[in-house]
This record gives structure tokens, C-alpha cells and sequence, in this order.
């Protein structure tokens, strides 16, 4: 059914994305609490960058039109599972190089293309790599830029904190147990002109630090039943 791919493929990639979180918390114990409105329009979904999680949370959070991915190019072949999924979700391939190739920049341009005509949620991961701490890295912005140049779609961002400590398959099976995920949606924001992206993409990454500022602070704070017990001591 080629005209209803997306639908189906949307379907398809939710589904893995609960089943997922089910299993996290099923067997695993995670929990995930999340705050804010997920956004039910096409959009560009920004997201900070932690943990294996991040891509099972961010495509269920993508309550719009089917998510689409920009993924290393290094996985989209010849990994079980991973390049399956990132050649049916159409996903572009990038480098993540300084000067993108030509294929590159030909795959975010049709990426662009369907986030501007309203086909896809088109989601994206600015850092580029999974922080060592948790804390939020400069962003990698030419990707960034070509999209907010090329679609003028509404934008979201999420910050998730929780699980920077299983940024890795080895690191998630020893530490991943009885995590607690803290999710943030906020949005949306109207596109920026032309000429206001680089102070957009600034503005970006200091709204992200601070939400995340505001979850650690917010998490490190004793909840009421602790400050009900401790006044009782």
C-alpha cells in the first residue's frame, strides 16, 4: 500500500517504541516520567542526547506524522535490526564531518522537504554524540541550520535526564536497571527567518540547558514524605 506507507510505517515504529518502554519497565524497572504536551503536528523535534533510550522516547513522543530520523551512516548497514529500520523509515544518512558529502546534504534536503510539506516529524539530535555526564554539548549546527533554513514547521524541544549512565549497550546492561527518566516537552516555537537562525539555535541550546538545570534541581529535591520524616527525626 504505497500511498499509505508512512501511516503504516508510523504505526509500525510507535509500536516499537511503547513495546520498548513497556519492556524497560516491565523488566527492567525504568521509569519514565514525562511533563509537557507531545506534539500531535509535523515538526522539528530537537532532543538532548544521553542514552540507547533517547530514540524509543523521543519517537513515542512523536504523536504526528511518521518520525524521521537523521542516522550515522555507519548504521545503516549491516546492523541487525538498526539499518532494516532506518532504510524503511526512509532515514537520511549523515557523517557527521565538517564538509557532509554531497549524498549527505541531497538526503537532509529531501528530509527537509517532507518536514516543509507537513509528511514527516523530523527529529534530530543536535549534540551529535551521547554526553559522558549527562550535561548538554555544543550543538553540531550545519544540519541543524539546512532544516530550520529549508522547512518552516513549528519546533519542539525534549530533555530527558536520567540514564547518561547507560550511554552505551555494555554500560545499559549493568546500570540501566531501576533508572528513573525525567522528560520535558516544550513547544511549540515558531520557525525563525533566515536571518535569525543562528541566534534561534543559541537561544535553542540555552532554553535545553536550563530545562535540564530545572530536572536535576527538581529531582535532587526531597519529596514530601522525606520532609515529613526528617522533621519527625
Amino acid at each position: 500500500f504505497p500511498v499509505r506507507r508512512r501511516a503504516i510505517v508510523r504505526r509500525w515504529l510507535r509500536f516499537l517504541a511503547k513495546g520498548s518502554l513497556w519492556i524497560s519497565r516491565v523488566f527492567g524497572g525504568v521509569r519514565v516520567a514525562v511533563q509537557g504536551t507531545a506534539p500531535t503536528e509535523s515538526c522539528l523535534l530537537v532532543m538532548n542526547h544521553q542514552s540507547l533510550l533517547d530514540i524509543t522516547i523521543s519517537v513515542n513522543a512523536a504523536e504526528g506524522p511518521q518520525a524521521v530520523i537523521p542516522t550515522r551512516e555507519r548504521y545503516g548497514h549491516g546492523i541487525p535490526g538498526i539499518s532494516s529500520l532506518t532504510k524503511l523509515g526512509g532515514f537520511p544518512l549523515v557523517t557527521q564531518q565538517p564538509r557532509p558529502s554531497k549524498a549527505e546534504v541531497a538526503g537532509l534536503l529531501r528530509a527537509a522537504k517532507d518536514l516543509e510539506n507537513g509528511e514527516t516529524t523530523l527529529i534530530i539530535y543536535p549534540e551529535g554524540h551521547r554526553t559522558t555526564d549527562g550535561s548538554m554539548l555544543p550543538f553540531m549546527r550545519s544540519g541543524l541550520k539546512l532544516l530550520l533554513s529549508r522547512a518552516q514547521r513549528p519546533i519542539y524541544y525534549i530533555v530527558s535526564d536520567g540514564l547518561w549512565h547507560a550511554r552505551s549497550l555494555n554500560e545499559a546492561i549493568h546500570s540501566f536497571a531501576n533508572s528513573r527518566v525525567d522528560v520535558v516537552i516544550r513547544g511549540p516555537f515558531p520557525p525563525p527567518a533566515r536571518e535569525d537562525i543562528d541566534a534561534f539555535i543559541d537561544e535553542l541550546h540555552a532554553r535545553m540547558t536550563a530545562t535540564l538545570a530545572d530536572i536535576r534541581h527538581q529531582s535532587s529535591q526531597p519529596a514530601a514524605g522525606e520532609l515529613e520524616t526528617s522533621a519527625a527525626r
